[in-house]
């Protein structure tokens, strides 16, 4: 398998490939292949375009198409920046973003024009129709004369706001290699794989997934939109080999299996949001012949630990170090803490971004000197398993007692009768704020209010016991996969708290 990182920029791998074996599968859109050959002269014919330009930063507003892929290595082979803005953000915000960040380029779809009439006066405005003719366009065989190095920027991304408005951060082609060549330690893709990754490109998961495997040499699958009768199509149809995808689209693909089973899929990639134990069973019967890894990582941090199903990991853990990182627990002084204590969770690896762009609210990342955080308390077992205890902020206190979310998460997806759970704090005036739960009950199971509660009161410490109960049908998330708390507080009538 060719690494990326010992050709040092991100698509240095790609072009390997291409040049060694271009008529190869690279690519496959709803079933539609394309070579390594096309995806590079598709590729080569935008950074032309861009670099007659005089582009550096090249905005991407686009829903999941090989245009996506084709305008982001176009980009970097022009030696610019891809600035990542998701399609589904309001008008208004991403009018924001463009002001913050003043990208010279953002392509969209010719009906959303008009959503970007706010534009800076600096920013080119391309359709995705426009652009699909220049990558189409015959061009005599130029070469371009720009020229990265591993610490030329090359994506300006953004954190998925769950906690406050999108923070812009960056990173340089050397943090990917790297990740790259860590990654490849850790799920073991070779050359022969074919990888799903159907999830959208505008997030961190699936588009690192694309081009790690474009990059190793393998053939990547995206969907136009998420569809599970498609995908499990094109698992049989391109003999797919591993699925990366968040739990929630994981959920929604396992509820459609209808029985069948899929003994070809060598491997189950998860992130974004912790793996229930219960997932990680049913994932186990419809793929019987998959490891299912889940990463635990963030936006400015890349990859922080690993559970695979063979590391007999914890089930409340989201694993240990990952290749190339290591990690320490520190409390309120910065001291190291023995294992099982709780402290904000440290990263040291050369995966971490180089820092936020732009306006931020002084929240998340902290850097001191070769060690990072993004403010996740945890802890570490005595065999280095890490364990998540919140966020800086997540952190509910009632009546004097502070707890954190995910203890109690953990400790209601542990009854036999609940698929999933969120809990969130709500306001109360003598109290400061009191626990609420949105449980998702099992198909054929019969939850109470009262069931709830008395088996919370054999489970935890009186004072993490819920207060309010709301048994829904799913958990709402954000299109990153993560647990909109925002959304679900509008369950509850916070009055009556």
């Amino acid at each position: 398998m060719v690494l990326a990182t010992d050709l040092d920029l991100v698509h240095s791998g790609f072009l390997k490939v291409t040049a060694d074996t271009p008529d190869k599968v690279a690519l496959i859109a709803d079933d539609e292949p394309y070579t390594y050959a096309e995806l590079n002269a598709r590729a080569h014919r935008f950074a032309l375009y861009i670099e007659d330009l005089g582009a550096q930063r090249v905005a991407l507003c686009l829903p999941n198409s090989p245009l996506v892929v084709d305008t982001f290595i176009g980009t970097l082979m022009a030696a610019g920046c891809v600035c990542l803005f998701d399609p589904g953000w309001p008008t208004p915000l991403v009018n924001t973003l463009m002001s913050d960040h003043r990208p010279d380029v953002i392509i969209t779809p010719a009906d959303a024009i008009g959503d970007f009439s706010k534009r800076p006066s600096q920013t080119s405005l391309l359709s995705s129709e426009n652009v699909e003719a220049i990558v189409h366009q015959e061009v005599l065989s130029e070469t371009l004369t720009s020229m990265a190095t591993p610490e030329t920027p090359f994506l300006l991304g953004f954190t998925s706001g769950s906690s406050g408005p999108p923070k812009g951060f960056i990173r340089p082609h050397l943090t990917w290699t790297k990740s790259f060549r860590h990654s490849a330690l850790e799920f073991e893709m070779t050359a022969q794989d074919c990888v799903l990754a159907p999830g959208p490109l505008s997030h961190g998961l699936s588009l690192y997934a694309v081009l790690e495997t474009l990059c190793g040499g393998a053939t990547a699958l995206i969907q136009s939109r998420f569809d599970a009768a498609l995908a499990f199509s094109s698992i049989e149809q391109h003999d797919v080999t591993t699925v990366v995808l968040v739990p929630a689209m994981l959920d929604v693909l396992l509820e459609h299996a209808n029985g069948k089973t899929f003994g070809g899929v060598r491997q189950i990639i998860t992130a974004g949001a912790k793996l229930s134990p219960s997932l990680r069973q049913r994932t186990t019967h419809i793929f019987p012949n998959a490891e299912t890894t889940e990463y635990y990582g963030a936006s400015e941090l890349s990859f922080v630990t690993v559970a695979k199903g063979a590391d007999n990991c914890p089930p409340d853990s989201v694993g240990r170090a990952f290749s190339g990182v290591e990690i320490e627990i520190r409390d309120e002084t910065g001291q190291a803490v023995r294992a099982g204590s709780v402290g904000t969770v440290w990263v040291k690896s050369g995966m971490l971004c180089s820092g936020y762009v732009g306006p931020t609210d002084g929240s998340g990342m902290r850097v001191e000197g070769l060690w990072a955080t993004v403010g996740d308390f945890g802890h570490l077992d005595k065999e280095g398993y890490l364990f998540l205890d919140g966020r800086e902020g997540s952190a509910i206190t009632s009546a004097g007692y502070t707890v954190y979310p995910s203890a109690i998460e953990a400790a209601l997806i542990s009854h036999p009768d609940i698929n999933d759970a969120a809990v969130i704090g709500l306001r109360h005036a003598r109290w400061g704020e009191v626990i609420a739960a949105v449980v998702v009950q099992k198909d054929c199971a019969s939850l109470s209010e009262a069931a709830l509660v008395e088996y919370c009161r054999e489970t935890l410490e009186p004072y993490a016991c819920p207060r309010q109960w709301v048994i829904a049908d799913e958990l709402v998330r954000t299109q990153s996969g993560k647990i909109d708390r925002a959304a679900l507080t509008a369950l509850f009538d916070e009055t009556d708290a």
